[in-house]
């Protein structure tokens, strides 16, 4: 009775799974046309079956309860190709349909893809246009009545353009009356280049007042190091114009009170490059009579003669120390 119980308990339970086909012979395996089998039957594992496209999908070649492991090879009609089936262990059905994979022999040749890399394109390096410091050939000056008491300094660059490199500062107010009211001035009429060092290098001064007596103004002194003018703290303490007396290096100012009367200093450029007072000359009047009176100083300061003579030339008076002018 158990060989009949088992295969009608597996028929009952196929039957509301999948179609049968028609058992004539108990003792044959059921063939399971298609579907899906679930069970819990202990010891039965599935197999997922790859096939060629041509072989019958779904056939089990053993009886049921027995368990499959290795490999089963299935053969379809008509054709000799086999597929290989992989048992996968678990305990779930048989799914879907099965077909041959054909698997891709390995190689052992790896080819290695070497990459080069572009040469790194190399773009010249931009220059910015320069200006030879010491050469101050081509520095000019320029003003605008929208930027007073500011003066623009120009030069030519190694380009060939002149270009604005430094505004310098200064009471422009006199200058500007100047310019409109004659139409023929310029900035450069009221910015003075002279040498005012003995450096070999054009210094300027800048006239702030203009006035029929005296000019007075500020003073820049030339770096040739970099090319750029500097306010110049000794002289600007003066600010009166100074001539330059080239052939006892030495610098003059005359300050003037009227007509007549007038003081003049003569500067030199001591050994600590200070600047120190070398004579002093004070033209005034005395009554009727029209004075100059003469005062000296050595290389320290200290005042070595002084004597007064009328404007003829004439000693009036003694004199003190070993010298005197005018004879």
């Amino acid at each position: 009775m158990k060989k009949y119980i088992l295969p009608v308990l597996a028929l009952a339970l196929l039957t509301g799974c999948g179609k049968v086909s028609e058992v004539k012979d108990t003792d044959r395996p059921i063939n399971i046309v298609s579907g899906t089998v679930e069970g819990t039957t202990k010891d039965i594992s599935t197999t997922d079956t790859e096939a060629d496209d041509d072989i019958v999908s779904g056939t089990t070649t053993d009886k049921a309860g027995n368990k499959v492991s290795g490999t089963t090879t299935t053969t379809s009609a008509g054709s000799k190709k086999s597929a290989v089936t992989r048992a996968n262990g678990g305990s779930g059905g048989v799914y879907g349909t099965t077909r041959a994979v054909p698997v891709a022999p390995k190689s052992n040749n790896t080819k290695k893809t070497t990459t080069t890399a572009a040469p790194a394109t190399t773009q010249p390096a931009t220059q910015s246009p320069k200006f030879d410091p010491k050469d101050c050939s081509s520095i000019s000056f320029g003003y605008s009545n929208s930027t007073p008491n500011k003066i623009d300094v120009s030069r030519q660059y190694n380009d060939g353009q002149a270009r604005s490199y430094q505004v310098l500062s200064a009471d422009t107010a006199e200058i500007q009356k100047a310019i409109e009211k004659d139409s023929s001035k310029t900035i450069n009429d009221f910015v003075i280049k002279n040498d005012y060092d003995f450096d070999g290098y054009p210094d300027i001064f800048i006239i702030e007042k203009p006035d029929d007596l005296n000019k007075t103004g500020k003073y820049y002194h030339y770096d040739p190091e970099s090319g750029n003018y500097q306010a110049w703290a000794e002289l600007n303490s003066i600010h009166l114009e100074f001539a330059r007396n080239a052939a006892e290096d030495l610098l003059i100012t005359v300050e003037k009170k009227d007509d007549i009367e007038y003081e003049e200093k003569a500067y030199y450029w001591n050994e600590q490059n200070q600047l120190s007072l070398r004579s002093y000359t004070h033209k005034y009047k005395a009554g009727d009579t029209i004075l100059i009176e003469y005062v000296g100083y050595d290389n320290s300061g200290a005042e070595t003669f002084r004597e007064t003579r009328d404007e003829n030339g004439n000693l009036v008076g003694g004199n003190t120390g070993d010298q005197s002018q005018g004879e």
